[in-house]
């Protein structure tokens, strides 16, 4: 399979891994409103165009692991699990990560760090807000053991 098929309107679920899908489309999920995950994991994608996942309100997890994505799509609002492993993915370094003022309420100890190591972290990585959340940081100190700078800002 080189292309996503046509699907029916009430799909809730793709798994379409390890095809040849080179290319994502506006059209290709432009009329399912109910697909809740897209597991496009092994393919050979390298470009997905802009607002292809926009109209998929119900859409909580994207998987993208190990295809040839050299920049990150845009991203539906309800997403709760995105995964982009193992792709060409080029960027200068991401130095600063916000997620103001949502509703995230725990933080595990390997959001940012893994197991519990100082040295995980991606290397530019500077600072992580969270401020306007109801975390409670403090709850969870080792969660931030690997950064050069603890959040700031208003938490609960």
């Amino acid at each position: 399979m080189s292309a996503v098929p046509a699907l029916p309107k009430e799909t809730a679920h793709l798994y379409a891994r390890f095809n040849k899908i080179t290319k994502i489309r506006n059209q290709d999920f432009a009329d399912i409103a109910t697909i809740k995950t897209i597991d496009l994991t092994g393919n050979l994608i390298t470009e997905i165009d802009d607002g292809a996942f926009s109209k998929l309100l119900l859409l909580e997890e994207l998987i993208l692991v190990e295809n040839k994505l050299t920049k990150l799509p845009m991203l539906p609002a309800k997403l709760i699990l995105f995964n982009a492993n193992f792709n060409r993915l080029k960027t200068k370094g991401v130095k600063a990560t916000a997620f103001k003022n949502n509703k995230i309420s725990t933080v595990t100890d390997e959001t940012f760090c893994r197991g519990n190591s100082s040295y995980y972290i991606r290397t530019n990585m500077d600072e992580v807000r969270l401020d306007g959340n109801p975390v409670v940081l403090s709850e969870h100190p080792d969660s931030f053991i690997c950064l050069q700078a603890l959040p700031i800002g208003w938490y609960h």
